[in-house]
């Protein structure tokens, strides 16, 4: 009896609703005074109760020679509560969401160096599952330190259905990156020895000296700011 007493109040039932309901289903039809006696509960406590437990759909009651018998439900009618309860939450969930507090912008800067430094930026673009990828100030460098990986990497952007855009220099037209067949491409005139690439709300600035040089920007802002930019830059170049 305790056991299901507790399990009620846990799904949303007073303990004075459970034990009344777990009462009249052991004891059936029975009047309000009877009840009032059994469970020791105030006579005018135990119909408020009921009222209760009627407007839940647990309860229900006749008249038999002018007096009001009360019998329960079937305790398949709790799954009622739960799905009203759920239509109410669904209702209220746009409201509650427009005044939820947006806690404040993250914001990761990571370095990333060497082959390996590289090798953790193209992880860090599979695992993001972003599709679209652009590029600036392209330059072809990671072909010559990843010479025998970027094969498989040209293949996984095909497989996992990633595309993009890369702005360049024109002198480097011909190059295996700019015939990517998946990426489109432009050429500016005036190009620097670093690339950048935005993918998501992540942002590289990759430097390739003697050994590769990458910051890595998470921050959903600066990302915008640098898709801006970028979009920019492809209106004009050619």
């Amino acid at each position: 009896m305790e056991k299901l007493i507790r399990k009620l109040k846990e799904i949303g039932l007073s303990e004075r609703e459970s034990e009344l309901y777990v009462a009249l289903l052991k004891r059936g039809s029975s009047k309000g005074g009877e009840l009032s006696k059994t469970l020791a509960m105030d006579r005018t406590h135990t119909y408020n109760i009921l009222n209760n437990l009627i407007n839940k759909g647990l309860v229900s009651f006749a008249l038999k020679e002018k007096k009001t018998f009360f019998e329960a439900n079937s305790p398949r009618n709790l799954f009622n509560q739960i799905k009203k309860k759920e239509q109410i939450i669904k209702s209220i969930l746009p409201d509650l969401e427009a005044l939820e507090i947006k806690r404040s912008e993250k914001s990761n800067i990571t370095i990333l160096e060497g082959k390996a430094g590289l090798r953790t930026l193209l992880r860090e673009l599979f695992e993001s599952k972003i599709k679209e990828i652009q590029v600036f100030g392209g330059t072809g460098e990671s072909y010559k330190f990843l010479e025998y990986e970027m094969g498989h990497v040209e293949k996984k952007t095909l497989l996992l259905g990633m595309h993009g855009k890369i702005i360049t220099g024109s002198k480097l037209a011909g190059k295996l990156f700019t015939r990517l067949p998946n990426f489109d491409i432009k050429y500016i005139e005036e190009m620097t020895d670093t690339s950048t690439m935005i993918f998501g709300d992540k942002v590289s600035i990759n430097v390739f000296d003697d050994r590769p040089f990458i910051i890595l920007i998470e921050n959903k802002s600066v990302a915008q700011s640098y898709k801006k930019y970028f979009e920019y830059l492809w209106k004009i170049a050619k």
